[in-house]
């Protein structure tokens, strides 16, 4: 109890140098919480935006279109009935599908021309399952039965183009044929997602099928789920429909379309370790210099509680008191300092325009803004955490400063 009582009460010496570990304890403290946050953020936006704007929650796609989908092919396309969307469409959880066909396209405004990515949809269907037409900043999205485009700003900017123009889309049917179709555009998007408003063409289902010459053949289905924890579970369901009609159709969750960003996200979970890794090197270095300076400003009084009867364990615990309180006071000043930093970054975001504008360019689909996110577990382990590596880092410097003979340490010089 007096090594507990003098170690809290050697908090109050040397107050410069106690307060200076504190800061520099909460400092490190800081920047932890607040790119923890920040990526977190960055990863759950990421997500989000994928899901909302791209994939759906489940594709559904035949399995050699599914390894080929990036080059856009017209083969190995699924042919499915009515029967069959509403069996998928009516499983529990489920609460929209989407066909979708998914084609490659010259975009021609009457003078300019650029490759685009034409995207096939049956518009209700469509906003079932996507946000998309939540962020229609001109115009509207196209009605069911008319001959129109919906493309996003940045497009329609580097294109020259407004609602009401026309556009001539330039392709190559199933049988390598070239084919247009020409269509006014009907509205312009400014989604979350960069990669729908740079080059996306939205075009009627029907009006692709018919040009591509693919009869009623789409390149997948996407599917929309109430609950992320049941996507396995409606996969295999999935599965099993076509399984039990001998069709070889798989259903694959978002995720395998999103390697990229599921890259990152380890990439994340690595650099987070070297954070903490960084962050308890700086803490320890404090508090192992705090806990040598102290034991060499303390030598002749160390070898009198020696002389007077301590045990080295006693006069041990008195240092790692100390280290403790040191912990303690730098977590509390860490956590308030983390919480106003993620405050910040959850509230207002960090301005992307700094940058480009967006992150599409490092595979990351954001756009305008990033914001973090609260994970107070984070708090509460980097506090309790912090205290345990301040308890740790100063048994050793303290063991060496109780280990002087009594003697010695009060005649020292």
């Amino acid at each position: 109890m007096f090594s507990i009582k003098l170690g809290l009460k050697n908090l109050t010496r040397q107050k410069r140098r106690n307060f200076i570990t504190i800061l520099v304890i909460a400092f490190a403290f800081f920047i932890f919480l607040f790119l923890d946050s920040l990526m977190e953020g960055m990863t759950e936006m990421s997500f989000n935006n994928i899901k909302n704007y791209d994939t759906g929650s489940i594709q559904v796609a035949h399995p050699e279109y599914w390894e080929d989908k990036d080059n856009l092919p017209l083969e190995n396309l699924i042919y499915l009935n009515w029967d069959m969307e509403e069996s998928i469409k009516n499983m529990d959880g489920v609460t929209g599908v989407s066909p979708e066909l998914r084609f490659k396209a010259n975009l021609n405004n009457g003078i300019d021309e650029i490759e685009v990515i034409g995207l096939g949809i049956s518009i209700e269907q469509y906003n079932q399952v996507f946000a998309t037409k939540n962020h229609v900043v001109e115009g509207s999205m196209f009605a069911p039965g008319e001959s129109k485009a919906v493309i996003g700003v940045s497009l329609a900017e580097l294109m020259d183009l407004k609602v009401n123009d026309y556009i001539t889309l330039l392709l190559r049917t199933k049988e390598d044929t070239f084919n247009t179709i020409d269509l006014e555009i009907a509205g312009l998007l400014y989604a979350p997602n960069p990669m729908i408003n740079n080059g996306i063409v939205f075009v009627p289902l029907e009006i692709a099928r018919q040009a591509l010459n693919v009869e009623n053949g789409i390149s997948m289905m996407a599917v929309k789920i109430k609950k992320e924890k049941e996507i396995n579970p409606t996969i295999d369901n999935i599965n099993q429909i076509f399984q039990e009609k001998n069709m070889n159709i798989n259903a694959y969750s978002w995720k395998e379309s999103a390697k990229t960003v599921m890259a990152i996200r380890a990439a994340e979970d690595a650099e987070t370790v070297v954070m903490l890794i960084i962050i308890l090197s700086i803490g320890m270095i404090g508090i192992i210099n705090n806990v040598i300076l102290s034991a060499l400003e303390r030598t002749r009084e160390i070898g009198m509680m020696k002389a007077l009867g301590m045990r080295e364990w006693e006069i041990v615990l008195v240092f790692m008191v100390e280290a403790a309180g040191l912990g303690i006071f730098g977590g509390l000043a860490g956590c308030l300092l983390g919480f106003a930093g993620v405050w910040w970054i959850t509230e207002i975001g960090y301005d992307l325009s700094y940058i480009g504008g967006d992150m599409s360019e490092w595979g990351v689909p954001i756009l305008d803004k990033v914001y973090g996110v609260w994970n107070f577990s984070s708090f509460v382990f980097i506090f309790f955490f912090g205290i345990v590596v301040a308890l740790f880092s100063s048994i050793a410097p303290a063991y060496w400063a109780a280990h002087k003979e009594p003697v010695k340490a009060i005649y020292h010089r």
